[in-house]
C-alpha cells in the first residue's frame, strides 16, 4: 500500500513540473503581451473539414527589452523537455521542445545580440519568443 502511494506520488510530481514548466513560459508571455511596448501575434491553424486546432503559433516581440526572465525561465525548464542554445556573433537562441500525448510544443526565445554567459547586462535590441503548438 505504501509502495502504491509512493509511485503515485513520483508520478504526479513528475507530471506537474512538467506543466508548471510549460505555464511559466506562457505566464511570462502573457504578462509581456499586455505590456504597451511588445508586439503579440497568435495564429490558428485548423483542418478544413473537422474544424479542429491543428497547430496554434503565438509570436511575442519586445524592443530594447530586458531578456532576463525569459533565460531564466528557459534554463530553468531546460531539463523538461530537448533543450538548446546557441550562440552566434549576431544573435543569441534557445529553443526548448516538449512533447506529451496529444501535443507538442516548441518554445524558442531568440534575441538580437550576441549574449555570453555570465553577461550582467540581459537587455537586447529585440527580443522575440515563439510558442508552436502541434495537436496530434
Amino acid at each position: 500500500m505504501k509502495r502504491r502511494i509512493v509511485i503515485i506520488a513520483v508520478f504526479l510530481i513528475c507530471f506537474m513540473t512538467n506543466v508548471m514548466a510549460q505555464n511559466s513560459i506562457d505566464k511570462l508571455v502573457d504578462e509581456y503581451s499586455a505590456a504597451g511596448t511588445s508586439s503579440y501575434t497568435s495564429v490558428v491553424d485548423r483542418d478544413p473539414n473537422t474544424l479542429k486546432v491543428r497547430n496554434v503559433i503565438n509570436v511575442l516581440s519586445l524592443e530594447n527589452a530586458d531578456a532576463g526572465k525569459f533565460i531564466s525561465a528557459f534554463k530553468r525548464e531546460s531539463r523538461t523537455g530537448n533543450f538548446t542554445e546557441k550562440y552566434s556573433p549576431d544573435s543569441y537562441k534557445m529553443v526548448l521542445t516538449v512533447g506529451k500525448q496529444n501535443q507538442s510544443r516548441i518554445y524558442v526565445l531568440a534575441c538580437s545580440d550576441p549574449y555570453r554567459p555570465g553577461r550582467s547586462n540581459t537587455k537586447f535590441e529585440e527580443v522575440k519568443v515563439t510558442i508552436v503548438i502541434n495537436y496530434r
